[in-house]
C-alpha cells in the first residue's frame, strides 16, 4: 500500500512527456480510448475519499472526462483520517470504471488531468489471469514502440542504435526541445499504446476490469478504480479530527454544494454503509 509520503506526491503534477518518456511503460488511462478498445463501460457506484477543498474540485469535474481515482472498499479509519487529503468527506458516485484493482494500482496524474499507470503492475494479475506468455508478448511491444519511435524521429547518424534506450529517455533533449517534434512523437506513442492495447484486449480487459466484474471485496487497506464520466448521488460527512486539535467538528460547509448529505458518528458505520451499497450492486448485477 502506498504511505501517506508517497499519496503527497501525486500533487506533484508532471507533464504528459514525463510520463511517455521514461523506461517505464506508462499507459495513459483516456476515457475515449478505452472506450474504443472496449465500447461496453463498466457503469457502477463507486466512493471517493476527500475533503472540502478536494469536493469543490470534484464537483467541478461532474460528468467530464477526466479521471480520479475512486474506491469500491476502504478501511473507515482512512475515510476520516484522509489518505492524500485531510479526509472527513466521502463521494459516492455513480461512475464509467476503466481501470479497476483490488490493489492500490499507484495511478498517477499529468497536467492535464489524466491519469497513468505503468504496465508493470499488471505483471501479477497476468499470472492470475494464467496469461504470463501472452502479457511477456505485450512487454515485448512496449519495447519495440519505443525503439520504432526513437528510429522514425531521431536521425540514425545522430545516436549509437545499441544505446537507443538512453535516447528514448532523454527524447526531449535530442528534438531540441522542440515543442511540434515532441507533439508528434507524444502522438505515436499514444496511437501505438492503443494498438498494443487492442491486439490484446481479452488479456487487457481481464486485468483491468476483472475487478469490477467480481465481487469487488480486497483485504487490502482500500482497491482502487479508476473512473471519469461520474455523477455525484450523495455527500457523506463524518466528524473527523482536525490537525491542530482533538475537537470534533462537521463539514458544514457542504450543504452549499448542493448535494444530498448524510452525517455519521463514526468511520466503521460508514465503511459497513459502502460495502453494503456495493455488495447490493453487485448481486443485482448477478440476476
Amino acid at each position: 500500500m502506498r504511505s501517506f509520503v508517497q499519496h503527497l506526491k501525486e500533487f506533484a503534477v508532471y507533464s504528459t512527456s514525463d510520463y511517455v518518456f521514461t523506461w517505464d511503460d506508462h499507459i495513459p488511462i483516456s476515457g475515449p480510448m478505452m472506450k474504443r478498445i472496449w465500447p461496453k463501460s463498466i457503469r457502477a457506484t463507486v466512493f471517493h475519499a476527500t475533503d472540502l477543498k478536494g469536493l469543490h474540485k470534484l464537483v467541478r469535474m461532474e460528468g467530464s472526462k477526466k479521471t480520479i481515482s475512486a474506491f469500491f472498499s476502504m478501511m473507515g479509519k482512512y475515510m476520516g483520517t484522509g489518505v492524500a487529503t485531510e479526509g472527513g468527506l466521502v463521494a459516492e458516485m455513480e461512475a464509467d470504471v476503466l481501470v479497476s484493482a483490488r490493489d492500490d494500482i499507484m495511478s498517477k496524474v499529468d497536467k492535464t488531468g489524466r491519469r497513468w499507470v505503468t504496465l508493470d503492475f499488471f505483471s501479477s494479475a497476468a499470472r492470475n489471469y494464467l496469461g504470463r506468455d501472452r502479457f511477456a508478448m505485450v512487454e515485448k511491444e512496449f519495447l519495440k514502440l519505443k525503439q520504432d519511435l526513437v528510429a522514425k524521429h531521431v536521425d540514425e547518424d545522430r545516436y549509437n542504435q545499441n544505446m537507443w534506450k538512453d535516447v528514448w529517455k532523454e527524447m526531449k533533449d535530442y528534438l531540441k526541445y522542440d515543442g511540434v517534434k515532441i507533439a508528434a512523437v507524444i502522438k505515436d506513442y499514444f496511437d501505438g499504446v492503443e494498438k498494443i492495447l487492442k491486439r490484446h484486449e481479452d488479456l487487457m480487459g481481464s486485468m483491468m476490469h476483472g475487478y469490477a466484474r467480481s465481487k469487488r471485496q480486497t483485504d487490502n487497506s482500500w482497491d482502487e478504480q479508476i473512473v471519469n464520466n461520474f455523477k455525484i448521488k450523495k455527500i457523506h460527512v463524518l466528524e473527523v479530527k482536525g490537525y491542530e486539535d482533538a475537537d470534533y467538528v462537521y463539514h458544514d460547509e457542504v450543504k452549499d454544494i448542493g448535494k444530498p448529505i448524510k452525517k455519521w458518528d463514526n468511520e466503521v458505520d460508514l465503511e459497513i454503509y459502502t460495502r453494503q451499497v456495493v455488495a447490493k450492486e453487485v448481486a443485482a448485477r448477478k440476476k
